[in-house]
């Protein structure tokens, strides 16, 4: 594993009342990673809120106009999470969505209910799959460093699982201890969480057995997985 300091926490504020920032609130405060939230957007690195978004946009998600800034609505809560838990273990403090991606053509808008939207979104719905690589992130490393991107072997309920894991980590300001997340790439993982599976065990780069969780399952059929202390890389 690479030598990791201390990172800040990202802070995270949410602006409005409306059920999009309400659920967005729960997710955060459900999830296993120490997401550290705040009603005033002063105080904050990256802003959530329920206002519309300015034109043009990204997604109707983000503008490359107003960085740091994330534009929630019904249809947005799983991809603004998402970036929110990339944000999270990457450390950042800033985040502005690239020009060349928000000036695509034929993007779908996230939420919109027109049919033609609806079909839009049908059509490109990997198109509207949060991806990291659609922004510039502001931290005290680049987004990339130390990402492990590999193929792996889980093993959950006694059953040997070889799937893909994206996943990084660091060392979390409040308890000291390393946190380490990322996306398993496992049909069968998901089936298994489905049946109420969340204990697992990860094979290390060493060999080692590393004890992990199955968090949730995402919106894309992927999985969250977790672990606190030795990263399986």
């Amino acid at each position: 594993m690479a030598s990791i300091g201390v990172l800040e926490v990202t802070t995270i504020a949410l602006v409005g009342t409306s059920p999009a920032i309400e659920r967005t609130r729960r997710r955060l405060a459900d999830s296993p990673l120490p997401f550290h939230v705040v009603d005033d957007s002063c105080a904050a690195d990256l802003i959530v809120t329920d206002d519309a978004p300015p034109s043009p946009n990204h997604l109707g998600v983000a503008s490359a106009q107003t960085p740091d800034t994330f534009f929630c609505s019904d249809g947005s809560v799983d991809y603004v999470v998402a970036a929110l838990t990339e944000a999270h273990l990457a450390g950042v403090h800033g985040v502005r969505v690239r020009r060349p991606v928000q000036d695509r053509r034929e993007q779908p808008v996230l939420g919109m209910k027109s049919e033609r939207r609806r079909l839009i979104s049908r059509i490109r719905r990997r198109a509207a799959r949060f991806d990291p690589s659609d922004y510039d992130w502001i931290s005290d490393e680049t987004i990339d460093v130390d990402v492990f991107d590999d193929e792996v072997v889980v093993t959950v309920a006694g059953e040997d699982l070889t799937a893909r894991l994206r996943g990084r980590g660091r060392v979390d300001g409040y308890d000291g201890r390393f946190h380490w997340a990322g996306t398993l790439y496992s049909e069968r993982a998901a089936d298994l969480k489905r049946t109420g599976q969340s204990t697992a065990s990860i094979e290390s780069v060493r060999g080692e057995a590393i004890p992990a969780r199955l968090a949730e399952i995402t919106a894309w059929g992927t999985v969250r997985i977790t672990g606190v202390g030795t990263p399986p890389w």
